[in-house]
C-alpha cells in the first residue's frame, strides 16, 4: 500500500520540486534537496535528461532515502524502468514517453502516475486513463523548457481545470508572483524548477510558495 495513494490526501501534489542537478556535486545537491523537503516541498520529481541510466538509478536510490526521511513522495520522469529500479512512489509521463496503461500494469495499482498534456483533447483522453493527476504546462514561458508545444496562460489553465476529472499540477514559469493565480484558476498544485533552484533563499521561497498553494 502506497501511503501517498489516497485521493483525500492530495497535499502531496501541492508543491512538486523538479530536480536540476546540472554540475552540482552529488552529496551537496542531496543535502540541498533534504533542506527543501524540510522546508516544505510536498513531492520531488527526478528529471535529469542528460544523465546516463546507471548514474540516474544510483542517484535516484540515494534521493529516495532522503525523501523518505520526510515522508515526501519521489516521482520519476519518463522511465518506467527507472521508477521500478529506485522504487519510486510515482511516475510522470509525457505524451511521447510510453503507454499509461502499460505503466499502470507494470507499476501496479498503488503507484501514483501523472501525465503531461499539451492540448485540451489530451485532457479528454486522459480522463479515461488510470492516472492520478495531469500536468498542465507551460503556463508561462520558461527557460527550462523552450520547446513547449503550448503556452496555456491562466485562461487556458482554467479551461483545462474545467475539462479534467483528475487533479491538475501546473508547471512552467510559476513563482511567488503567479502561484496564487494558478491555484485560483483551478490547479490543485504547482511544479517548479527555477523558482526554487534560482532563489537566493530557497527555504524562504519554499515557505512562501506553500502559503500560496495550500
Amino acid at each position: 500500500m502506497n501511503p501517498f495513494k489516497t485521493y483525500h490526501n492530495l497535499k502531496y501534489l501541492k508543491l512538486m520540486l523538479v530536480t536540476q542537478k546540472q554540475d552540482h556535486k552529488e552529496s551537496e545537491y542531496l543535502d540541498w534537496l533534504r533542506m527543501c523537503c524540510q522546508s516544505g516541498v510536498t513531492s520531488i520529481q527526478l528529471r535529469e535528461k542528460n544523465m546516463p541510466f546507471e548514474d540516474l538509478a544510483k542517484f535516484g536510490r540515494k534521493l529516495k532515502e532522503v525523501v523518505s526521511e520526510f515522508s515526501v513522495p519521489l516521482f520519476v520522469n519518463d522511465s518506467i524502468d527507472l521508477a521500478l529500479e529506485v522504487n519510486a512512489d510515482g511516475l510522470h509521463l509525457g505524451q511521447s514517453d510510453g503507454c499509461v496503461f502499460t505503466a499502470r500494469k507494470m507499476l501496479g495499482p498503488s503507484k501514483l502516475i501523472g501525465l503531461s498534456v499539451d492540448a485540451l483533447e489530451h485532457i479528454q483522453r486522459a480522463n479515461e486513463m488510470p492516472i492520478d493527476y495531469v500536468g498542465v504546462g507551460a503556463i508561462f514561458p520558461t527557460p527550462n523548457k523552450v520547446d513547449v508545444a503550448k503556452i496555456w496562460g491562466i485562461e487556458g489553465l482554467a479551461l483545462a481545470s474545467k475539462s479534467s476529472r483528475h487533479p491538475i499540477i501546473a508547471i512552467g514559469g510559476i513563482n511567488t508572483m503567479t502561484a496564487s493565480d494558478v491555484i485560483k484558476a483551478g490547479a490543485h498544485g504547482v511544479a517548479v524548477i527555477g523558482a526554487i533552484h534560482n532563489a537566493l533563499n530557497a527555504d524562504k521561497e519554499i515557505k512562501a510558495l506553500r502559503k500560496l498553494v495550500d
